[in-house]
């Protein structure tokens, strides 16, 4: 009975010996460059609004490994390569962070509720992920975004649709391709934002 258990712990270990090492990879968002305005003053603008910013995502996009899809019907999870943190919370935190340096906004908020007197930001994030397309390896964003005024009405609508050549079919290649990527998209929806709080 011992030599049987000794055998399986002696397989076990070898086993975990042979494990492959988890790699985590981070974002890297530079906040991109402001809309022309200034911030209180003459000619200028100041406000005394908050925001409170909500992301839903499909449930793959909640986890931390990283996805790649190798046709429209698989999408393949990686068990050792993961996000430091899952995509949904990352596209949240990079809005919340770039939302903050407009000067628009007295408080911006991540909350799942929404108080009568903020304005709203609902991302809908469908696509963070790597693909292959023949030869060629891709990033692609994909989320859809609204901005809602504190009474309720949609101040703005849009769609950002990013794909990105990688340099390789490496997780480090995404990593880069999608902080390029979610850089861009935010930059344009926070020209957008800057716009309509500025009517």
């Amino acid at each position: 009975m011992q030599r049987v258990l000794l055998i399986i712990l002696s397989i076990f270990f070898i086993s975990a010996c042979t494990m492959p090492e988890t790699n985590i990879y981070s974002l890297y968002l530079p906040n991109p460059p402001l809309p022309p305005f200034s911030k209180g003053g003459e000619g200028g603008f100041s406000s005394d609004a908050s925001i409170v910013i909500r992301i839903h995502s499909p449930r793959y996009l909640t986890q931390t490994y990283i996805a790649y899809r190798y046709s429209p019907y698989q999408l393949e999870i990686s068990r050792y390569s993961k996000w430091e943190s899952p995509p949904g919370d990352m596209v949240r935190e990079a809005f919340k962070d770039s939302l903050s340096t407009t000067g628009l906004f007295k408080e911006v908020r991540v909350l799942n509720t929404i108080s009568g007197e903020f304005y709203s930001l609902e991302i809908n994030l469908k696509r963070f992920e790597g693909y292959d397309a023949g030869s060629d390896s891709f990033g692609e964003l994909l989320f859809d975004v609204n901005l809602f005024s504190p009474d309720g009405r949609e101040l703005y609508i849009g769609t950002i649709s990013k794909k990105v050549k990688l340099d390789d079919r490496g997780f480090l290649s995404l990593a880069k391709g999608l902080s390029s990527a979610l850089t861009e998209g935010i930059g344009e929806v926070r020209n957008s934002i800057v716009i309509q709080i500025k009517k």
